[in-house]
């Protein structure tokens, strides 16, 4: 298929697949409807925020991540300042969850305790009624689209892998503690399981299998685990694991279709001095190949190793940028498979930066998109899937471009 024709903007009318036209330029996604799954990732401009509507209506958000870096490093906020990103994700999932008569959350899930996945803190933002913390990020969507079930990677008891002692860590584990105060549950993350994370009522062939998290990768036997991470005992301080290993991966399976998203895994080995640190590797292989895979970390310069892309073998890859560094320069060349000779793949980025465009000059071309929602629609039964990407600068944007249909492989 030419792909002018397969990936298309959109001029008075979008055309699907070359045959059916669905809207005019700008018009609204269509919405849900059963069946079929919908996978979100929301720009917001200041962190990852993926909401997944399952086919039978079942709810999750992964993430909520808010950041106060200075113009020019961060994008602005999307759609505009006059609210906060936590505000903005709930806004957008409970529009998209209408359709399934929803207005909750079932499970909502924090891949790593940094601002930008669980929401950053500051003095002026609204304090909670029923803590000690500030809304932000998760606990704002929280407070707006309550979630049955909060999944973090260790909570309570982290043990010898401890979060950050910082100001939002603080913040987002006493927005834990009144959860579990109120009797609102909260649970570990059990690394291997089919069963945490599932659809409310059985869907055939649907399952989210927790591959990594908090320093454990699937074993790809039942739901056993292992360890990423020597003894902390036998490591200095200073090479000890860091927050972004312990990232919850998860594989979620629809039919033939099948999707990756790992938070901010990372693949750097300190120029080989300590191989074990390469925790993306082991966690690809443990998922294997899917359709559509969120770059890990953004597509930063530690993350979205070869092996990543190798064992992965996405169609489509999302990048969640939002920052002048997302994504690196061998990364995008490496996601975008832009060698010569190689069947390219389809790469659609959040938010890139002007910086981030300027350094990436020479692959854009290949890119499919530099900004909004990304949106990944999987046909029921899951034999294929289209991706839309949606106007980030109005509330209620409309479809900008459109791509596929995609024949998911066997």
């Amino acid at each position: 298929m030419d792909r002018r024709q397969f990936c298309g903007a959109l001029a008075g009318g979008l055309l699907l697949a070359g045959t059916r036209r669905v809207g005019a330029a700008g018009e609204a996604l269509p919405p849900w409807t059963p069946g079929t799954l919908d996978i979100h990732h929301i720009d917001t401009g200041r962190g990852n925020a993926t909401f997944i509507l399952a086919p039978d209506g079942t709810t999750l958000l992964v993430d909520c991540g808010t950041n106060h870096d200075g113009p020019g490093l961060s994008a602005p906020i999307r759609p505009d300042a006059s609210r906060q990103p936590g505000e903005w994700v709930a806004r957008y999932a409970l529009r998209q969850a209408r359709a399934a008569g929803r207005d909750s959350l079932d499970y909502m899930v924090a891949t790593h305790i940094h601002p930008d996945h669980i929401g950053d803190v500051t003095s002026d933002l609204a304090q909670a009624p029923d803590g000690d913390y500030r809304l932000t990020g998760l606990s704002e969507v929280d407070r707006l689209m309550p979630a049955a079930m909060v999944i973090d990677r260790a909570y309570p008891d982290y043990g010898d892998l401890p979060p950050l002692s910082a100001p939002f860590a603080t913040n987002y584990r006493a927005w834990l503690d009144a959860r579990a105060r109120s009797g609102r549950a909260v649970a570990a993350v059990r690394v291997g399981s089919v069963d945490q994370i599932r659809s409310r009522t059985p869907v055939a062939g649907f399952a989210i299998r927790v591959v990594a998290g908090n320093g454990r990768v699937w074993t790809g036997q039942g739901p056993d685990s292992r360890p990423l991470f020597p003894d902390n005992a036998t490591l200095a301080p200073a090479d000890r694991p860091v927050e972004n290993m312990m990232s919850l991966a998860l594989r979620l399976d629809y039919g033939r279709f099948g999707y990756f998203t790992g938070g901010d895994l990372t693949a750097s080995t300190r120029d080989g001095r300590f191989p074990w640190m390469d925790v993306e590797t082991p966690v690809a292989a443990a998922c294997g190949r899917v359709e559509v895979a969120v770059a890990d970390h953004h597509g930063y310069f530690d993350a979205c190793g070869p092996d990543f892309v190798r064992l992965l073998d996405a169609q489509a890859y999302i990048i969640p940028s939002w920052h002048a560094t997302h994504p690196g320069m061998a990364q995008m060349e490496r996601l975008t498979n832009a060698w010569p000779g190689a069947k390219p793949r389809d790469v659609f980025a959040t938010e890139l930066l002007p910086a981030a465009a300027q350094v990436n000059e020479r692959f854009l071309p290949a890119l499919r998109s530099r900004q909004g929602h990304v949106v990944v629609r999987v046909t029921p039964g899951g034999d294929s899937y289209r991706i839309f990407v949606l106007d980030p600068t109005r509330e209620e944007g409309g479809v900008t471009l459109a791509c596929g249909p995609y024949a998911c492989r066997a």
